[in-house]
């Protein structure tokens, strides 16, 4: 019998992709990755290649014959995804929350808005509103980008999993119990989890105005791990096997000054002060400009590079 592979919308920090999941099989694993270039997602525990006719076609046939697909959640995002606008009519259900807790819930009628995020295909209609407010709340603060995609995508897991209850009634309580279930049944690291609770305590206390909506949810702790230093003889081969000065520059201005890549990338020679021995790190993390020293053996090694 063929294995299952099913075929889902898969929200991820980039944007939309194409959630690949089935049972672990190691053959299918190798075929997707190196024949479909599908990537490995830890957070949604599963592979994913781009929400495109292209990879579609190219996992297709990664995997013909060898397994049997289901595409029907991906069909439905996708036709759901054609429609128009419409209005939804108001409606009260019974039924059940994402934690096993009754409800009854009236479903107001509303314009479905997508406001040109990417990332709306599997939330409720009465939930659409919430990444919008978030978006734009978030570009009025001049937060970067980066934290933008990331606030945007971790609150889109929230609103993924509690499906069509109201995100704006929830309370503390509920917010606990839906924490609990990321770390039990998700298994997310601590690392996430801070990333998730960030993302909703700006929704619920910036957007919506709830002062001091999260203090009665504790953070989980973080773990803490001790670098792992090379010695002086393993960095001493380690730049003696580069031949490019370039890749040399780059490498030992990294180590020497702690850089980030991004930083590395954006260096430009004015921010090299070899009068003070210091080097200008310009717009970093946290659009904090800051300064780090600049060792002698560095300020040869970019002479030589120059120079070059």
């Amino acid at each position: 019998m063929k294995p299952l592979v099913t075929l889902k919308p898969f929200l991820h920090k980039s944007g939309e992709k194409i959630g690949i999941y089935f049972e672990n099989y190691e053959s299918i694993n190798t075929i997707i990755r190196k024949n479909a270039g599908a990537k490995w997602s830890q957070t949604g525990k599963c592979w994913y290649v781009p929400m495109s006719q292209d990879a579609y076609t190219k996992l297709q046939n990664a995997l013909k014959e060898k397994v049997k697909f289901d595409i029907s959640e991906l069909k439905k995002h996708l036709d759901a995804k054609k429609k128009p606008a419409r209005l939804t009519p108001a409606k009260t259900i019974v039924r059940k929350d994402s934690f096993g807790v009754k409800i009854n819930q009236t479903l107001p009628a509303r314009q479905v808005q997508t406001q040109g995020l990417k990332i709306q295909g599997t939330i409720a209609d009465i939930n659409k509103h919430v990444l919008p407010a978030m978006q734009q709340l978030l570009k009025l603060k001049a937060y970067s980008s980066s934290t933008i995609r990331t606030y945007l995508n971790e609150m889109a897991q929230l609103l993924q999993t509690i499906k069509e209850i109201p995100a704006d009634e929830l309370t503390p309580e509920l917010l606990k119990r839906y924490l609990v279930y990321c770390y039990d049944k998700l298994q997310l690291k601590e690392n996430t989890l801070h990333s998730r609770i960030n993302a909703m305590k700006f929704y619920y206390e910036q957007v919506l105005k709830r002062e001091k909506f999260f203090w009665e949810i504790p953070r989980p702790k973080k773990q803490f791990i001790l670098p792992k230093v090379l010695g002086e003889d393993e960095l001493a081969r380690l730049f003696n096997s580069l031949d490019n000065l370039k890749h040399k520059a780059m490498l030992f201005t990294a180590y020497s000054a702690g850089l980030r890549v991004s930083e590395i990338a954006a260096l430009k020679i004015k921010n090299i002060d070899s009068g003070r021995m210091q080097i200008l790190i310009e717009n970093a993390k946290g659009k904090k400009d800051r300064y780090v020293n600049l060792s002698p053996i560095l300020l040869d090694i970019l002479r030589a590079y120059m120079k070059t």
